[in-house]
């Protein structure tokens, strides 16, 4: 799975910043803001692997310091928004040049749904931070670019309570579109869910995928801004706390350390359950044998029994046919006297008898 992350902030005067400032930062250039008369100088900065302007469909794009400084002079109150970031993650899968095309699509689909124009920067990862984390900041303008070059009307829909978070939904599915798009584009198995941490573990274990739910199980962290960012590396550096309260800071370090915690701990189950289901297997097995060891001495007792019984059945049949010869025989005895009698070969007893004895 790619890292997602996709955020919609505005910079505004009420906070102390600046529309020029801020693209001066991202951009790592110089602009001189002509409505205060301060130099934003960032050419030093290191990190920034592209930056480009962009514009309508139809419309050329203006270069940042011009645009910046109409986007300052069209607004007139102290505490006005001047600009709108939109801070997307580019996934390590790609190729820089596919991250590069990928930034530029996002920011020419936003410029094309609200009619703003803009600058984009492709910035690589830390050196000391997170190696995945390419990233892009596309800073539009809160006015609708005229025809004419001019900044119009307000891109209000974007700021109203009711139609406000369509729109924030809609930016995000558009980046997770693209997104997914150019990783099958360049051949990546990778992919990108905007889902929060809790409706993907919630769909992963509807799914029965109890791995995946697992690694989901972990709160998100929030993130720091550069300043925030700037205490955390300082403090890694010199191998000590962070001097003061830094909120975000500490919130993070503990979100992490209890990520970690979690993953020892998943992993501890993992390897009980593991143990827990070799002995039930080796019980079943036991079990097992043990049904059919009894099956076989009950097989063979039920086959001495079948032989024992076909044994007697023999034996009463011998008897019987013993019985039948011998009343048979004995039958046979009790008729051969009277044969005997009828019979004209044996001594014929004449004595007594009257009349001519013709023997010889």
């Amino acid at each position: 799975m790619a890292i997602y992350s996709a955020s919609v902030k505005t910079v505004s005067r009420g906070g102390g910043r600046s529309a020029t400032a801020a693209a001066a930062y991202r951009n790592g250039e110089e602009i001189a803001d002509l409505r205060t008369g301060e130099i934003h100088d960032y050419r030093r900065r290191t990190g920034v692997e592209h930056v480009a302007s962009f514009a309508p469909e139809g419309m050329a794009p203006q270069p940042s310091a011009e645009l910046w400084n109409r986007a300052e002079a069209a607004e007139v109150r102290k505490n006005a928004r001047v600009a709108r970031e939109v801070l997307v993650a580019l996934p390590a899968e790609l190729t820089p040049t596919q991250r590069r095309e990928l930034a530029e699509g996002i920011a020419q689909a936003l410029a094309d749904r609200y009619g703003t124009a803009g600058t984009l920067a492709v910035h690589t990862p830390d050196r000391e931070g997170d190696q995945r984390n390419h990233h892009a900041h596309i800073l539009m303008t809160t006015r609708r670019l005229e025809p004419s070059g001019a900044l119009g009307e307000k891109t209000r829909e974007l700021d109203d309570v009711k139609r406000g978070p369509q729109e924030i939904e809609w930016v995000r599915a558009m980046i997770e579109a693209r997104t997914n798009h150019a990783l099958e584009r360049a051949g990546s198995e990778a992919r990108v869910d905007r889902r929060s941490l809790v409706e993907q573990r919630a769909a992963a274990l509807e799914a029965g995928e109890l791995e995946r739910a697992a690694e989901l199980d972990r709160l998100p962290t929030l993130h720091e801004g550069p300043r925030v960012t700037e205490i955390r590396r300082e403090c890694e550096r010199e191998q000590r706390a962070p001097l003061g309260t830094v909120t975000r800071l500490q919130v993070n370090n503990d979100r992490r350390q209890l990520a970690a915690d979690r993953a020892e701990l998943g992993s501890v189950s993992a390897q009980i359950i593991d143990i827990e289901q070799a002995r039930a297997e080796r019980a079943a097995r036991e079990q097992a044998t043990g049904a059919a060891s009894a099956g076989m001495e009950a097989f063979k007792a039920r086959f001495q029994q079948s032989q024992d019984m076909a044994a007697k059945i023999e034996a009463e049949a011998q008897r019987v046919a013993q019985e039948r010869a011998a009343e048979q025989a004995a039958q046979e005895r009790a008729k051969a006297p009277k044969h005997a009698a009828l019979s004209n070969d044996g001594p014929t007893n004449t004595k007594g008898r009257s009349g001519p004895d013709f023997s010889m």
